[in-house]
This record gives structure tokens, C-alpha cells and sequence, in this order.
């Protein structure tokens, strides 16, 4: 388990998301961001820097998000922030708030590394699916965490590589509430999400996120990650 939240991303990388959320009533929208992070590998207790620009629909376009993540135990809170272009205000997202990338069922903490020790690990068997051998591995909280509403997950972890390709979040009734099949692709050292396809087990309702123009180790400035980038927009970004 520690193995495959350590899977290497990376120093930094930028992307472009898109995201295609199908509604329970199989209505569908359609939303583009793009991404840049930069790891700090815990240097300071600081975890990783992250900005996310909107591009598409219109009226969010111009929208961005900032985030400075810190690692357990060094005291600090992840500092959110986010940009409404047409009021021009950056305002700070309330503490334990997590809300889905787009309104979706796919939320920011899941796209980082969960520390290891915050839950209880179990080997529930090893797995071959199309001749792919994994490690299904059942996580559990080991105290109540307001911001984390899950009573388990169950994870499948291919051998080898350590990816977590596919993953079951359960209710606090311990009702499955959505699985997520991701898929992976190598880039220099580094690992990195292609495909990602949510499915809410209780709503049916599904996201579907493609991630293109994928670059790593580009040497992202710091000056990017600031409250200023935020007001500038993607644009400015060099």
C-alpha cells in the first residue's frame, strides 16, 4: 500500500483535463481545466503545489483554484483558495471541504496520495484479471474524519508496478458508493493518470475524465502557484 501511494509523479507536471459527467437522467455536460502541480517531496511539511485553471463552459471560464497541500504531522491545514473572474475576489475554500472536480464524484483529495498510516490495511486476496496479477487490498480509517466520509476502500494494486487501477469507496452505512477504473501511462520516470471513469453505484450517474498534453519535469516556476497567477490566468503561464 505505501508502495503504491509513493508511485513516482513526477517533480512537477501540466495537463489538460476533461471532464464529461453523465447525469443519472443521462443528460451530460462537459467541462476543461487545466492543471499544474509541483511536488516538495515534505520539505518544509509543505506536500505539493497545485493550480487549476478554467477553461470551458464560458461563464467559468477565467475561474482557477489553489491549493498548497502539507504533509501530516507538520501542523499545518491545506491552504484552498479560489478565483471568481467576474466578481475578480479570491476567497478561501472552507476547512474539510472537498468537493468533486466539475460537481462530479471525482474530488481533488483523490487525485493525491492518501498517507498510509491514516488507515487500517488488509491483503483480501490476490486477483488475476486479464492476466494481470493484483493485490486487493481492503483500507479502513482508524479514527472519524469529518472531511474523509469514507467507511473503507477497497483497492486493486497491480504487482509489479504498485497502480492503483481500480478502487471501491464505500457509504458510512458500509454501502459501496462509487468505483473508479483509472488508467496509467509512463512519461520519463514517471507515473501519471490517462483515464479515469467514475461510477456512482447508488445515483449511476458517471464521470469521465480524459487527461491530454501531459508534460513532466518542465521546471514549473514558483511564481505560478500564488494569488496572482490566479487573477492573471492561464494565459500568463509560460
Amino acid at each position: 500500500v505505501r508502495r503504491s501511494e509513493e508511485v513516482h509523479p513526477g517533480k512537477d507536471h501540466a495537463s489538460k483535463l476533461i471532464f464529461t459527467i453523465r447525469d443519472q437522467d443521462g443528460s451530460e455536460r462537459r467541462e476543461v481545466l487545466r492543471r499544474f502541480w509541483k511536488g516538495y517531496g515534505g520539505k518544509g511539511g509543505l506536500d505539493f503545489k497545485l493550480i487549476v485553471f478554467n477553461e470551458y463552459p464560458p461563464d467559468k471560464k477565467g475561474n482557477a483554484f489553489l491549493e498548497w497541500s502539507y504533509r501530516p504531522g507538520s501542523g499545518k491545514e491545506p491552504d484552498r483558495k479560489f478565483y471568481l473572474k467576474f466578481l475578480n475576489t479570491v476567497n478561501k475554500v472552507p476547512k474539510g471541504s472537498d468537493e468533486g472536480f466539475a460537481s462530479s464524484d471525482l474530488k481533488p483529495s483523490e487525485m493525491a496520495p492518501r498517507p498510509v498510516d491514516l488507515d487500517t490495511h488488509n491483503l483480501l486476496k490476490e486477483e488475476v484479471i486479464e492476466s494481470r496479477p493484483y493485490y486487493v487490498v481492503e483500507s479502513v480509517p482508524r479514527r472519524l474524519d469529518p472531511s474523509y466520509t469514507y467507511s473503507k476502500v477497497v483497492k486493486w494494486i497491480t504487482k509489479g508496478d504498485f497502480l492503483k487501477e481500480r478502487i471501491e469507496y464505500y457509504d458510512p452505512a458500509g454501502k459501496l458508493f462509487k468505483e473508479q477504473i483509472i488508467t496509467w501511462k509512463k512519461i520519463k520516470d514517471a507515473w501519471v493518470w490517462e483515464k479515469v471513469v467514475t461510477t456512482n453505484a447508488q445515483t449511476k450517474a458517471q464521470t469521465f475524465l480524459t487527461i491530454s498534453d501531459i508534460k513532466v519535469d518542465s521546471g514549473l516556476s514558483e511564481d505560478l502557484f500564488t494569488e496572482r497567477s490566479m487573477k492573471r490566468g492561464v494565459e500568463a503561464v509560460p
